[in-house]
């Protein structure tokens, strides 16, 4: 029995009966590909054992089949509206697995103190090296210029997972506008009008638009709580909790609570718990942010749900896709479709009608 490192790609092509350019081209993905003979060279490649040199595909044409994510340092994590990172890899390696191609992940520190260094030179050098074919910019690093600056330079293709501003346009990507706007939407068809929004996430950027978001769904049914009931800076627990008390004591009280993230949503149970306020009996509750322990809250808290994890591996496969067919739509390739309805709502136990309406 041969050893598969002695394998060539010249005995695959023998065993299947094609052409060693062939093999190369069912090596590397590439079209105009029968798939009868796809067929019959993944067989011979199975039975000889053969894989693939990396260095050797790379040598064959302009690829490095490599996708390279960045994410910001303390964006990652379990709680607090925070991307699920494990997740999102998973997903992606399902999608760049299969098509040959390896995920990378770099980790950038993009805020003032920039403690892995400047952020844009640290994507240079990742370039450099790395020569990767796409790069997905993880929320909210589409937002700053320098790092897009560096790629156009390279003019390396990129996608994004949010929204961005670009050429004085909004260029459509996961809308945390919409998204908050959807979840007041949702309290409004209830019946709800005096609303309250806490604000928790790390991001400023996000953050504030998702205040937007909410604030248009209220101004459009001409609800003044929009300028009342609202935290513009991202809160801990304890800020939280008494600022939510201080909602609730008086006798014009908001009916339903947004909460940005898990934490802010535990200190806005906990409140209304302390004043023996009953959610979602007196207080509905909603949380921007499908944390694990919101369902094994007393009650389970409602969420609303964004799909990180399919959306990242869907630009995964843009730009594998775009690689694919040609130098120039890779490096045209733009995120332009709008995925404004990238969630869902899961409905638990903490949202009712308001009082009044029962």
């Amino acid at each position: 029995m041969t050893q598969s490192g002695s394998i060539t790609i010249e005995d695959v092509a023998k065993a299947a009966g094609v052409s060693r350019q062939t093999v190369s081209r069912v090596i590397n993905f590439q079209p105009n590909v029968r798939q009868s003979v796809r067929e019959k060279v993944e067989a011979a490649i199975a039975e000889l054992g053969y894989v693939p040199n990396q260095a050797a595909r790379r040598m064959g044409g302009s690829r490095s089949y490599q996708i390279l994510a960045i994410f910001e340092k303390d964006a990652v994590g379990r709680s607090d509206g925070r991307l699920p990172l494990d997740q999102m890899m998973l997903a992606g390696l399902r999608v760049c697995g299969p098509r040959g191609y390896h995920l990378l992940f770099e980790e950038v520190d993009a805020s003032g103190q920039k403690s892995l260094g400047d952020p844009s030179e640290q994507i240079a050098r990742a370039l450099t090296s790395l020569k990767p074919d796409g790069v997905v910019l993880c929320p909210s690093l589409e937002e700053d210029p320098g790092i897009r600056s560096v790629l156009d330079q390279r003019g390396v293709a990129s996608d994004y997972l949010g929204q961005r501003s670009e050429f004085g346009r909004l260029v459509p990507g996961l809308d945390d506008g919409f998204f908050a706007e959807a979840a007041a939407e949702h309290l409004l068809a209830l019946g709800h009008r005096q609303m309250g929004f806490v604000s928790g996430h790390h991001d400023p950027v996000r953050s504030a638009r998702r205040r937007d978001g909410y604030r248009r769904a209220l101004i459009k049914v001409g609800s003044r709580a929009h300028g009342h009931f609202i935290s513009d800076a991202p809160l801990a627990f304890d800020e939280a909790f008494d600022l939510t008390r201080a909602w609730l004591t008086p006798t014009i009280r908001p009916t339903a609570i947004i909460a940005e993230t898990e934490e802010t949503a535990r200190a806005v149970l906990r409140a209304a718990q302390s004043l023996k306020i009953s959610v979602p009996d007196d207080l509905s509750l909603l949380v921007l942010d499908d944390a694990p322990g919101l369902s094994h809250c007393e009650p389970a808290l409602t969420v609303l749900h964004q799909d990180y994890a399919a959306h990242f591996s869907q630009a995964c496969e843009r730009l594998i896709t775009a690689n694919t067919k040609s130098a120039s739509a890779m490096t045209d390739n733009k995120n332009t479709d709008a995925r404004e309805d990238g969630f869902a709502l899961i409905d638990r136990e903490s949202v009712a009608a308001p009082p009044r309406n029962r």
